[in-house]
C-alpha cells in the first residue's frame, strides 16, 4: 500500500496542506474502519495511542496529558496478512466546506543510514467524510492534475517524475488550489468507503 500510496496515482506534495494553525478534529472519527481489503484506524485519544518510538518523536499513551490535534493513522492490507501495519501522521483541515486529510509516513526504525537518507518524504491529500459509520476517503488524482497542466488549465509549481507529478508549491498555494478544486469531482479518485468496526 505504501508503494501504491506514495508512488502511485495519487497527488504527492513536498509541502503540507494542513498547518498546525489549521488543525481540526472530526467528531467521532476515532476508531477502526474496514473495507474488503483494507483496514484504517484513526487514533486521537491519548489513552489509545500505542507506545511508539519514531525517529525523533515518541508517542506514549500513558504519559500523554492533552489530546493532540492530529491523528495517528494505522493502515493494514487485509489481502496480505504478511504485510506490516503502516503508520502515518494524519492532519485534517477544512477547505471550502470539505474536510481534507493530509497524511505523511513516518519511520518506525529511526534509522539514519545512507539508504534512508535518500528517502524523500511526501504528503498525500484526500477529501474525507464521515457519515454515520461510513468513512469516505477520496485522494486527489495526479493524472487529472497532469492533464490540467499539460493543457495549460492549471499552473502550480511541480516537477514531473517517472511516478507522475510531484507538487512543489508552498502550503499557501496548495490551500488556494484545494479551495478552488474541492468540489471538482474529476479531480478525485473513486471514493473508498470503509465501515466502522467495533474493537
Amino acid at each position: 500500500m505504501v508503494a501504491t500510496l506514495l508512488s502511485g496515482c495519487y497527488l504527492k506534495s513536498v509541502h503540507p496542506l494542513v498547518t498546525d494553525s489549521d488543525l481540526v478534529l472530526i467528531e467521532g472519527l476515532d476508531g477502526r474502519y474496514e473495507s474488503e481489503d483494507q483496514r484504517w484506524t484513526f487514533i486521537n485519544d491519548p489513552a489509545k495511542i500505542p507506545d511508539l518510538n519514531i525517529a525523533d518523536m515518541t508517542f506514549d499513551g500513558e504519559e500523554e496529558e492533552e489530546t493532540p490535534n492530529y491523528y495517528i493513522v494505522l493502515f493494514e492490507n487485509l489481502q496480505d496478512i504478511s504485510s506490516d501495519t503502516t503508520y502515518f501522521i494524519g492532519k485534517i483541515g477544512s477547505f471550502n466546506n470539505h474536510y481534507f486529510l493530509d497524511m505523511f509516513l513516518f519511520d518506525l526504525s529511526g534509522s539514519s543510514n545512507f539508504m534512508d537518507a535518500h528517502k524523500f518524504p511526501v504528503h498525500t491529500f484526500s477529501r474525507i467524510r464521515l457519515d454515520g459509520n461510513d468513512l469516505s476517503i477520496q485522494f486527489f488524482e495526479d493524472s487529472w492534475l497532469e492533464d490540467q497542466i499539460d493543457n495549460n488549465r492549471i499552473r502550480i509549481k511541480h516537477e514531473s517524475t517517472e511516478d507522475g507529478i510531484l507538487v512543489t508549491a508552498s502550503t499557501k498555494e496548495l490551500q488556494r488550489f484545494v479551495n478552488k478544486y474541492a468540489d471538482e469531482e474529476d479531480a478525485f479518485d473513486d471514493a473508498m468507503i470503509l465501515t466502522r468496526k467495533e474493537s
